[in-house]
């Protein structure tokens, strides 16, 4: 019999029946601090009630407010701290008293600052928390993104929940990712942004998501290392279970003199922290945009057996760019086998064409022609993925009157051919450069990944990632 699923330890973090915010503006239309923690909770539709701490206002947005968290006549456990630093030390005290399991410390102004009191003020309060068993998010963060449990970090950030697990340093970097992500089909189980990481550092947050089964995938930024020994064991345990990519800053001088001041973070060695990742079988990329593109690879395309590409679309230039830009990131690109080439001549108009790898044909904007052409390319043996790219607001596309009907039939059949053989695709959208096209563009990328399919804004960014599925595989060989 299989043992049963265990919780993991810091599973009460992720699931607050109540929460307090302390630090609210009455001014109404406030939006960033307090006001905005209200406002996105609201917006997500948070189920337990939300009290709001402020010393004069008698309600905020429709909530009743309280003087202290000690006023509030119910339990709470989860805290938002949006108050001066210098104030932080008498609310723990209060979520002491009050029976308060989680403070998440959006207020700034401890070690990130440099000055050395506020270092000491930092670590007194931890200190305290730990001692009274109150776990600590941040300081300087912006917590946490939970669609089953209804939390949210900002505003837009959507109820719907999925595979990927997000463990961030920087509250942007986490809200852009989600921003980036969603409307390429990804759906997050949790996403932190952990800050200065004083209680609850990266490694507490991978061994969590490593033991999350709701969590599939583990995408991360960090600008520092912590406990480096212990964030390696947790790297390393992680990997071994589930996808795992990191982005990490300070690569250069100047990263590393931001990212001090940013979140009180030694940079240390990138050749140091790419070594870890080898040897734990993680993935280190370079930017947010690879970061995005990765997950969207391990979260679609799954099964890759190989390098070989086969890229299908119209336009020789955009081919020839194709090719290199895929060699480039370490992909190869097979000379299709005679058979194959065979069955695509049947359907391929001969002038200005071309059926070897990259295929260049007209042939594509018919619809039956359009299948007897990528068909083919899925179903050969000496390919292991198929790259469609296209582009809206030029060419035949953009003569069509009826663009958005073949948008639905090409993403349908791009999607039935992926099911039935078994074999990955993928499609590039190519840039758009004036608003109709880049609604089109937006239509097709949904009715894309809808379909199970991996979509990415460039030839050279789905190469990438791509690269960094094989790779990721390799290491787990």
């Amino acid at each position: 019999m299989t043992a049963p699923a265990t919780t993991p330890e810091l599973e009460f973090v992720f699931n607050p029946r109540s929460i307090a915010i302390a630090g609210v503006s009455a001014k109404e239309t406030a939006a960033f601090g307090g006001g905005g923690f209200v406002s996105s909770l609201q917006e997500i539709g948070f189920r337990g009630p939300i009290y709001l701490i402020h010393p004069t206002a008698p309600a905020i947005r429709g909530l009743r407010c309280y003087k202290t968290l000690l006023e509030i006549p119910d339990e709470v456990d989860y805290v938002i701290s949006s108050v001066n630093a210098r104030f932080v030390p008498q609310l723990l005290e209060e979520c002491i008293t009050k029976g308060v399991r989680v403070l998440h410390l959006f207020t700034a102004g401890f070690t990130e600052t440099g000055d050395a009191e506020r270092a000491k003020m930092e670590q007194a309060v931890v200190a305290r928390a730990r001692e009274a068993g109150i776990r600590l998010i941040g300081p300087n963060c912006m917590g946490l993104y939970v669609p089953d449990s209804r939390l949210a970090m900002m505003n837009g950030q959507i109820a719907e929940a999925g595979p990927v697990g997000m463990v961030s340093q920087s509250g942007m970097n986490a809200g852009e990712f989600i921003r980036y992500a969603v409307p390429r089909g990804i759906r997050c189980s949790k996403v932190i942004s952990f800050g200065n990481g004083a209680d609850l550092k990266a490694a507490d947050f991978f061994e969590y998501l490593a033991d999350d089964p709701k969590t599939e995938i583990i995408v991360a930024y960090l600008e520092g290392i912590q406990d480096g020994p212990r964030l390696a064991r947790a790297i390393r345990r992680a990997a071994q279970k589930k996808p795992v990519a990191i982005l990490k800053s300070g690569r250069t001088e100047a990263g590393s003199r931001a990212a001090s001041s940013h979140t009180a973070s030694l940079a240390g060695s990138l050749q140091i922290f790419d070594a870890l990742c080898k040897q734990a079988g993680a993935l280190r990329v370079e930017s947010l945009e690879e970061l995005v593109d990765t997950a969207v690879a391990f979260r679609f395309v799954k099964q890759l057996a190989g390098p070989r590409v086969v890229v299908v679309g119209g336009g020789g230039g955009a081919s020839v760019l194709a090719a290199d830009d895929l060699d480039a990131a370490g992909l190869q690109l097979p000379a299709l086998l005679p058979e194959t080439q065979e069955q695509l001549a049947k359907v391929t108009h001969e002038a200005g064409t071309s059926i070897r790898n990259p295929i260049d044909t007209t042939s594509l904007w018919e619809d039956a022609a359009f299948e007897a052409t990528v068909r083919p390319c899925a179903t050969a043996e000496n390919i292991d993925v198929v790259l469609f790219h296209t582009s809206f607001g030029g060419g035949p596309v953009a003569r069509n009157q009826n663009v958005r009907e073949r948008m639905v039939r090409q993403a349908e059949t791009l999607g039935r051919i992926q099911r039935e053989t078994g074999k990955p695709l993928v499609v590039a959208i190519r840039p758009a450069v004036t608003g109709d096209a880049f609604d089109q563009s937006s239509e097709f990328q949904e009715l894309c990944w809808r379909q199970g399919l991996a979509t990415f804004p460039s030839i050279a960014r789905a190469g990438i990632a791509l690269a960094n599925l094989v790779e990721w595989r390799r290491r787990q060989a």
